[in-house]
């Protein structure tokens, strides 16, 4: 028997945004959010759709706030925000006909409303940033108006219906308002997100300004950037056509890649050159295929436990710690005696081959053994980067650490082609996946060379691949192969999270921060360099958390409390939490979790087995709500 059920939620949203509903059987996209089916508007906000379904069958359900957009061969979908309980909504149809009334969008169980930014499905997001990293964005050659400040103005123009001009000179093109145009400001104490208003956002020394846009065909859009002087903006109040007082334009053409820096040309209403703006940008494209669909999301899950133990590169690294791991780094055979020591997770890096297969491995170079002409002088080391290495490469040839290099000339490369194959380095991210049992939890971290701000490129990697490239390929990787473990992604490059939290839907982001030290060089964003702007960003991606270096922490415990008091997650690293005494401290401190080494050092093998999934149900079982809109 068929039954006849409509769906009915409360919701209101804007003229150019529309309602739909997916859940887990066919009628209704079998979780996919192309095929969900859309609501028509009632009055009061009402929404409401009628679908037929087997009486007697329970169907999970959730509701979404999408921009539709029907070109002349598919339909393209924008999700704005969506439900993500994560449990969704039930409903068991009765009858020839019934009615699922969901009461409001985002509520529905009496514990709160739990909804979040929709992922990239069709469209791409394009981000004009403005912050002084490693120069003033805004450059005025006249010095009578070198210290003005200025209104930062963003406004999308859409270059095929400046072609569509009308016999008269005029043309439709897309307003602001039509285009909307989002705006965070980023600081060391606050974030703040904002439509921009008439005049955009002032511009400080001290602020990370973003200004961001969805658009379905990114080759389409150019920006004008208009800068609007502070000293003329109250009066202007009264003028809402007061003039800008210099223009600048981005062109499509002009932001190859996933980031850059464009230097613009500003001129003046008289079209006079008067100074040069430079506009940092991020373009995040989606994931190509149906990878992530709308069942389930963990991403602003965490249920609060005692500290949690995760093993840095497994046992801990072997090569440049003062107490080195006694197993190779990054290994199955290192990650499972971390296991088996009671590691909750273990922690790993992950980066591409030159045939663009995800790998674990920390450094991003190798040395590889070489001869010297006519047979004599016996083999020497030679560094190159894993980028430039196939995975038959790195599988095949008689490879080693950098660190060999400093050993005695006649000492062999460490990697004996007898180990065993779980002892072997380079493992791909898929054999970690498909070898490590599923109770087994998996900290990725996303590698990406950072820039430092004394001008010198991380282990001089001053070219690498496309982040949204790298972010694909993982990410797919993650999404097929993950199983059900709980995963967590982490970078210290602040573009690498904002990509993995922006490109799917499921697994939890922290943002590693190396903060204020004295040990490595300070880095060139000015999002890496300190505790207190490293949990503003992670608010205002919509993070789960934070990953700080220890010695941020020791020298100023205050801050685990504040980052509590934010609700975000808060994991430390660091050699110093190899220290007992440091390691007991942040336990005390309540952290969420420390990555060490020699977990063997700290605890006794034996069968370890974090929250099964029998006892504790799917991923984060008893959690609290994060809620992001």
């Amino acid at each position: 028997m068929t039954s006849q059920v409509t769906f009915r939620v409360k919701v209101a949203v804007t003229d150019r945004h529309g309602v739909v509903v997916v859940g887990d059987c066919p009628s209704l996209g079998g979780w996919d959010p192309h095929k969900a089916v859309e609501l028509q508007r009632e009055e009061n906000d009402m929404w409401s759709c009628t679908v037929p379904l087997p009486e007697g069958t329970p169907v999970r359900y959730r509701y979404m706030v999408c921009d539709i957009r029907q070109d002349k061969t598919q339909k393209k979908l924008m999700i704005i925000k969506w439900e993500t309980y994560r449990q969704p909504r039930t409903f068991t149809p009765n009858g020839k006909s019934c009615v699922a009334d969901g009461g409001s969008f985002g509520s529905y169980d009496g514990s709160g409303c739990a909804v979040d930014q929709g992922w990239l499905v069709d469209e791409t997001e394009i981000r004009l940033r403005f912050h002084s990293s490693k120069s003033p964005p805004i450059i005025i050659f006249n010095q009578e108006n070198v210290n003005r400040k200025f209104f930062i103005k963003v406004m999308p123009i859409n270059i095929q219906n400046l072609q569509k001009q009308t016999v008269d000179g005029k043309y439709n093109s897309p307003t602001c308002e039509e285009t909307p145009v989002t705006c965070k400001v980023l600081n060391d104490t606050q974030w703040c997100p904002v439509l921009q208003d008439q005049w955009g956002h002032l511009w400080e020394n001290d602020n990370y300004l973003i200004f961001t846009t969805k658009v379905f065909n990114p080759q389409e859009w150019a920006f004008d950037i208009l800068l609007y002087a502070e000293s003329e903006i109250s009066d202007a109040q009264s003028n809402s056509h007061t003039p800008p007082v210099a223009k600048a334009t981005v062109l499509p053409t002009n932001m190859t890649g996933s980031t850059g820096v464009v230097s613009a040309p500003l001129h003046n209403n008289h079209n006079r050159l008067i100074g040069q703006i430079n506009v940092d940008y991020l373009i995040i494209t989606p994931m190509a295929g149906e990878v992530c669909t709308a069942e389930v999301s963990y991403a602003r899950y965490w249920k609060k436990r005692k500290t949690l133990d995760v093993g840095h590169r497994g046992m801990g690294n072997s090569y440049t710690a003062a107490l080195v791991a006694h197993i190779r780094e990054n290994t199955i055979a290192s990650f499972m005696s971390a296991a088996n020591h009671g590691a909750a997770f273990v922690e790993f890096d992950v980066q591409l081959t030159k045939d663009k297969v995800p790998i674990v491995y920390h450094d991003y170079k190798t040395c590889i053994s070489t001869k010297m002409k006519g047979g004599t002088g016996g083999t020497q080391l030679m560094e190159i980067a894993v980028m430039e290495l196939t995975l038959d490469d790195v599988q095949s040839l008689k490879l080693d650490h950098k660190t060999a290099k400093k050993l005695p000339a006649e000492k062999e490369a460490s990697i004996d082609e007898e180990e065993p194959p779980d002892l072997h380095p380079f493992p791909t991210l898929r054999k970690v996946c498909s070898t490590l049992p599923e109770h087994v939890n998996l900290n990725i971290e996303v590698k990406f060379p950072l820039l430092q701000q004394n001008g010198a490129w991380e282990e001089e990697m001053d070219t690498y691949f496309d982040r949204n490239e790298i972010v694909d390929i993982i990410m797919r990787e993650v999404l097929e192969n993950g199983g059900k473990r709980r995963i967590l992604l982490s970078s210290f490059d602040a573009d690498c999270c904002v990509l993995l939290r922006r490109k799917q839907n499921k697994y939890p982001v922290l943002f590693l921060s190396q903060g204020v030290t004295e040990r490595w060089e300070e880095m060139m964003d000015v999002r890496c360099r300190t505790v207190p702007m490293a949990m503003n960003f992670a608010l205002a991606e919509g993070l789960l958390g934070v990953d700080i270096h220890a010695e941020d922490i020791l020298r100023n415990p205050s801050f685990v409390e504040e980052i509590a008091k934010l609700k975000l997650v808060c994991f430390v690293w660091g050699e110093d939490i190899n220290n007992p005494t440091n390691m007991s401290l942040l336990r005390s401190m309540e952290v969420d979790g420390i990555i060490y080494d020699r977990m063997s050092d700290h605890r006794e093998p034996g069968l370890y087995q974090f929250e099964t999934e029998e006892q504790n149900g799917p991923f984060l079982a008893g959690i609290s709500q994060h809620t992001h809109h």
